[in-house]
């Protein structure tokens, strides 16, 4: 029987939060319904969507970390003038509140990442790291992030967790 302590990553992508885990002695299982992701991803890679997960699996684990689609937030795609009509549109919340109800259910920590304009739909973050905002229940002590953060060239492939901060969050639920 594995012994270490594992971290549920839900929208895992291409496992930024799952290298810091795993480098702080974590067992990581990741979550994403995007099958690109399965060859690349560090740690244990299962591909299903995050909104059919039940919660109570997971209540043997030590934390849960979230990073639902950004691009329902993003002001980047407000200012396009192909999308300025939906401007008053809110975004579609199901994927973050898939993450919510799974941290209900389970009674883990979770912690939310997603990018500053989520605010307007989610409310305040608890710590931000350059571009990353972090929701929920966040570690006492995240470093201070760089304030420019470089961007992804395949949008579609989401943005990788900095290093420094998955390992800070890691640290924290230890």
């Amino acid at each position: 029987m594995d012994e270490r302590p594992l971290c549920v990553d839900l929208f895992c992508g291409l496992g930024g939060w799952a290298e810091g885990f795993l480098r702080e002695g974590y067992r990581v299982v990741g979550f994403d319904n995007d099958p690109r992701f399965a060859k690349v991803y560090p740690g244990e890679f299962v591909l299903q969507d995050v909104r059919t997960l039940d919660g109570r699996r997971f209540r043997g684990a030590r934390c849960i970390v979230a990073s639902p689609p950004c691009t329902e937030y993003s002001t980047a795609r407000w200012a396009n003038p192909r999308y300025r009509h939906r401007l008053h549109e809110t975004p579609d919340p199901e994927a973050w509140e898939a993450a919510e109800r799974l941290r209900r259910e389970s009674g883990i920590p979770t912690v939310i990442e997603n990018i500053q304009g989520a605010v307007r739909w989610r409310g305040p973050w608890q710590a931000r790291y350059g571009h990353h905002r972090l929701w929920g229940d966040v570690p006492a002590l995240i470093p201070d992030g760089p304030s420019q953060v470089a961007r992804s060239r395949n949008a579609a492939l989401r943005a990788k967790i900095p290093l420094p901060l998955a390992r800070a969050v890691a640290r924290g639920f230890l």
